[in-house]
């Protein structure tokens, strides 16, 4: 039986050409010019896939994935965004929202075939797990699992995807559609202020979920995260999550523990910003970054260490040289090294 796929694209001879192809490699195509109805016709035909432009008039092709993701009959059709837009931040909010891939126009036919095929295979093997187990691939044994530890190493043999330094995995408002483990780099999550000012809330590395309070709640995510440095994750779908705990309610436990040590965190820096000195906000902040880290090595830039600690990025690097004076630490541009923990450590 051919797989279906729904174009949807406002430019006539692109939608033409497009499905002209399409329909060569044997595929059943159903086509619409603009968003309104292309939301109409994935509603009514749940197509195996969607391939949608973004700028169109009535509906862009960002509200058209919003919406679907929300109706519980196409939330899992694989949606890729096909656009003559180049710019950067374009592309990095399609994949935020959580599309599965992004081609730019003009596109070379065996791109865009290949990535349908990639996208309808992966699909395949997800919705037959889904069938069998309720769980999603690589997922097999997920009702025997002990622990988080336990569920991290399974979800270690997922696909990875990679985030280069700067670039953003979700932002503060975003529809929460995933969880993410890390497992290579750094992240960082963060708020902005009224002002404009950034507040780091977290930094996570290997083995740190990102993202789950939101998901589990089916609230938009409540900060945002970037990759500190070139860095893989995990993407696991909330669909997926929650199979996982109503195969395994005893995990629920585990994540209620780290909601609770994420509380008291936030709690504790709050506290050390409203009461606590400079020099002793920054020397903690650097002691709990290089607890386990056996170099005693620090690669944050300045900016994110300052934006960490709450502090201005001057008062930072005025700070740091008093410690560097006082013989607690090394720096150089690109790290900075801790000579002397107990020094810290009494810092009033």
């Amino acid at each position: 039986m051919k797989k279906q796929i729904l174009l949807i694209e406002d430019d006539k001879i692109v939608r033409e050409n497009t499905a002209e192809i399409l329909q060569f490699a044997n595929y059943e195509v159903i086509t619409a010019s603009d968003g309104k109805i292309g939301l109409e016709k994935a509603l009514h035909h749940t197509p195996d896939l969607i391939v949608c432009d973004i700028m169109m008039p009535k509906l862009d092709g960002y509200g058209v994935y919003k919406i679907l993701t929300k109706d519980v009959r196409c939330e899992r059709i694989p949606f890729i965004f096909l656009t003559a837009k180049t710019n950067h931040q374009d592309r990095r909010k399609g994949m935020e929202l959580g599309a599965d891939d992004y081609l730019t126009k003009p596109f070379d036919e065996s791109e865009l075939l290949s990535a349908i095929e990639i996208r309808l295979k992966k699909a395949t093997n997800n919705n037959k797990d889904y069938a069998q187990n309720g769980v999603d691939s690589n997922t097999d044994s997920f009702a025997q699992i002990k622990n988080i530890d336990a569920l991290i190493k399974i979800l270690n043999n997922k696909e990875n995807h990679s985030y280069n330094k700067g670039e953003t995995l979700f932002c503060e408002g975003n529809t929460s559609n995933h969880v993410f483990l890390v497992k290579e780099g750094s992240i960082k999550t963060y708020k902005n202020t009224d002002y404009g000012k950034e507040l780091i809330t977290g930094l996570f590395e290997k083995n740190s979920f990102i993202g789950y309070t939101s998901s589990l709640g089916d609230f938009p995510y409540r900060e945002s995260a970037e990759a500190i440095n070139d860095s893989k994750v995990i993407k696991i779908d909330k669909i997926e999550i929650k199979n996982i705990l109503n195969k395994n309610p005893h995990l629920a436990i585990d994540i209620i523990g780290m909601l609770s040590n994420n509380i008291e965190k936030i709690k504790n820096k709050m506290l050390q910003i409203a009461y606590e000195s400079v020099r002793k906000r920054v020397a903690k902040t650097l002691l709990l970054i290089i607890k386990d880290d056996p170099l005693k090595k620090i690669l944050l830039s300045r900016s994110n260490l300052a934006n960490l600690v709450g502090i201005a990025r001057e008062t930072l690097i005025r700070t740091l040289a008093d410690f560097k004076q006082e013989g607690l630490l090394e720096t150089n541009r690109t790290y900075i090294k801790i000579i002397d923990e107990n020094g810290l450590q009494k810092i009033k």
